[in-house]
């Protein structure tokens, strides 16, 4: 790419929108028609501008195709000008409109994946099953043990809050399905008394998570990430209720082409390599500590994070 064609990429009020939209998180053709109003053929003409330019890229899902900024990846140049982008983006013309529009996708994605767990509640601890063993449990379990406020974000049937729970003082399991907060309590009345300890079942999305600042020491997101619409968002939202020195595990799916999971298991991403994980915790200010496949024998793969909240000046010295 050349100067020139960055700066003609640039000079183009649609293609400062798109960019714009796109500084937020992957976005489809049919989303970014959507967001901007506009018809499929005027989206496309100016994506492939822009990623001939080297200011997008496509990110495949198997089929499926998503269009993001090329971020800190791309050249110093490159960097400078979405990150002015960020800046002003209020001057672009009908930039509010956008981003009321882009907001609207994303909740279309939540309601979504609300829908089908919702419907899938009763059944989910045995499709559960397919996907993560005991052995990756628990390995979870003995990372979370001798922390006092475990937060499992994204409990569903809340078959981890029955695990971490006597070994912690206090247990909080947070869901944006009713249907799965209620089969949890099922999961969780079903055990002899004294065996769940202290447990808090909470309803809330994930990105507005119904905890207070640093209310939680350790923190889980298991089996979640690949559902969620916004998966660099939650993570800064965890952030938020991490005390300092907290500790996240997030354990997910590694990248795959098995298409028919979208269908069985209402998933949103086809799973993370390494470096997609890295880089989204370090956007949201973790410590990355370890990322590494959990559990090679798994079909689909397994892979394991673990991250930490940053200590505050006067703790660290």
């Amino acid at each position: 790419m050349s100067l020139v064609q960055i700066y003609k990429a640039l000079a183009d009020e649609t293609r400062l929108r798109i960019l714009s939209v796109l500084t937020h998180g992957r976005y489809s053709v049919n989303e970014l028609q959507d967001i901007l109003r506009m018809g499929q053929s005027r989206v496309s003409r100016h994506l492939k501008l822009l990623t001939d330019a080297g200011l997008a890229r496509v990110h495949r899902e198997g089929t499926w195709a998503y269009y993001e900024s090329v971020g800190e990846e791309g050249t110093e140049g490159i960097g400078r000008q979405l990150e002015l982008i960020k800046l002003r983006r209020e001057e672009l013309p009908e930039a509010e409109e956008d981003e009321n529009r882009r907001f609207l996708c994303l909740e279309k994605r939540r309601q979504k994946s609300r829908a089908f767990h919702d419907r899938i509640a009763p059944h989910w601890s045995k499709l559960r099953e397919e996907l993560i063993d005991e052995h990756v449990s628990a390995g979870i379990v003995e990372q979370l043990k001798g922390f006092d406020v475990i937060a499992d974000l994204g409990c569903g049937a809340g078959e981890m809050i029955t695990q971490l729970a006597p070994f912690a003082g206090r247990t909080i399991g947070v869901d944006s399905s009713p249907a799965m907060l209620e089969q949890a309590g099922r999961t969780l009345s079903c055990r002899p008394d004294g065996e769940n300890g202290s447990v808090e079942l909470r309803l809330g999305t994930l990105e507005h998570l119904p905890l207070a600042d640093a209310e939680a020491d350790g923190a889980l997101l298991n089996m979640v990430l690949h559902h969620l619409a916004d998966p660099p968002a939650v993570l800064q939202e965890v952030r938020r209720i991490l005390a300092p020195g907290g500790k996240l595990l997030v354990c997910d799916l590694v990248r795959h082409d098995a298409e028919w999971m979208r269908e069985k298991f209402g998933d949103q991403w086809l799973g993370f390599t390494q470096q997609e994980l890295r880089q989204f915790l370090e956007l949201a200010n973790f410590e990355v500590m370890t990322i590494q496949p959990f559990n090679e024998k798994s079909r689909p793969g397994i892979i394991l994070a673990a991250a930490h909240a940053p200590l505050s000046k006067g703790e660290e010295q």
